[in-house]
């Protein structure tokens, strides 16, 4: 399928269909996990449009296909979600406006179905929805497994520390006390160290709460959102990592909007509401202003360092032979590779450092403290 490449002209932008905000607010960490979010997971999103796009190629009527689906999902998510849809289509609702009423379903899916109900392939797109929805979920697994295990270390890093810092590091300081020793440098400042997080213990814990809670109400502020995209941005691995998931699924979205014929800017709009990333929201948005006043898709992007030379030229080659949905299909298969291989590295990389970080901490301590009974024992012998 192809794009008309008279949509980047100037033209007055048609009304799109009525679309319902996206309800899901969640935190860096995805937009897809929706920690905070009230909608439907991944998993079960990917699970619906799978089981309702087989249940229909094989041949099944559509209320009878919707409630099969149904049927397998949890008593809660029948009762809440899928029962008012399921009686939407029956009094004569599209599916799209069913999925729309329901508020647990992004524009992205609404639009989408709203696509397969005009163009009659419902079919091939509840199947493209669940490939995307699958791909998401398996990065997300991929990071979650890659970083499970660091974070392990990094807990039982903190709880040994503190553990040594309010028991161990005490038991030792009052018993050098009592023999009137001179401590050598590196025992002092632990020693003193353990004194003030002894002191302090309660109030760190009470700081950490305060600046959780108050990043947690903070986060969909604008300058919360712009501030944690550049720092995450620039950590080492991390940044480069993220970077390449966001650019995939903006490459997924607009791949699949392409070949389904959706207006360019259309098209932005809805993968600008469903990446919920606000470096390329703030770009997309600037884009969709520049096509409307005549510029072309890759002269716009250029003016957006999140948008890789290569990608932009790419979507240049796109625009001129009149494929635009080949050549983001292409590049979101290159950063989903990227990014899995990445990700399987991010593990590798990431455990042997712990390790040798917590065991060069918990080190530091105990030969801070036993460095003082070494020296006694040398004086005493000599």
């Amino acid at each position: 399928m192809s794009i008309d490449l008279k949509q980047f002209q100037p033209a007055r932008k048609p009304d799109p269909p009525a679309r319902q905000e996206p309800t899901q607010r969640a935190s860096w960490l995805n937009r897809d996990i929706q920690l905070f979010g009230q909608g439907l997971s991944l998993r079960k999103k990917e699970a619906f449009f799978l089981e309702f796009g087989i249940l229909l190629k094989a041949g099944l009527d559509f209320k009878t296909a919707l409630e099969l689906v149904v049927e397998g999902m949890s008593k809660k998510d029948q009762e809440k979600i899928f029962e008012p849809v399921i009686r939407a289509v029956v009094q004569g609702a599209g599916l799209s406006e069913a999925l729309e009423a329901s508020g647990k379903f992004s524009a992205y899916d609404v639009y989408s179905v709203r696509i397969a109900e005009e163009s009659g392939m419902m079919e091939s797109v509840l199947s493209q929805l669940a490939a995307f929805y699958g791909q998401s979920m398996q990065h997300r697994r991929m990071v979650v497994s890659a970083l499970s295990y660091p974070a392990v270390v990094i807990f039982t890093a903190v709880l040994s520390l503190s553990f040594l810092l309010n028991f161990l590091v005490p038991m030792f300081g009052d018993v050098y006390k009592r023999l009137h020793q001179d401590l050598p440098a590196i025992t002092q400042m632990v020693v003193q160290m353990s004194a003030w997080f002894t002191a302090s213990f309660r109030w760190i814990i009470l700081s950490i709460a305060a600046v959780s809670t108050f990043f947690f109400y903070q986060r969909e502020s604008s300058w919360f959102r712009r501030s944690s995209a550049w720092v995450l941005l620039r950590i080492p691995v991390v940044g480069s990592l993220l970077h390449l998931l966001y650019l995939n699924r903006f490459c997924s979205a607009m791949s699949f909007l392409s070949s389904a014929k959706v207006p360019v800017l259309d098209g932005l709009d809805l993968t600008q509401k469903m990446i919920r990333f606000h470096p390329l929201e703030v770009a997309l948005e600037a884009i969709r202003m520049d096509i409307l006043t005549g510029k072309s898709l890759h002269k716009s992007m250029e003016r957006f360092p999140i948008f890789p030379k290569r990608l932009i030229a790419l979507i240049k080659v796109g625009e001129e032979v009149n494929r635009l949905d080949q050549m983001f299909e292409r590049l979101s298969d290159q950063y989903n590779s990227e990014a899995e291989h990445r990700i399987k590295s991010l593990g590798s990389l990431i455990e042997p450092v712990l390790i040798v970080f917590l065991a060069l901490v918990v080190g530091f301590v105990l030969v801070a403290m036993y460095l003082p009974i070494f020296k006694l024992v040398t004086n005493f012998g000599g």
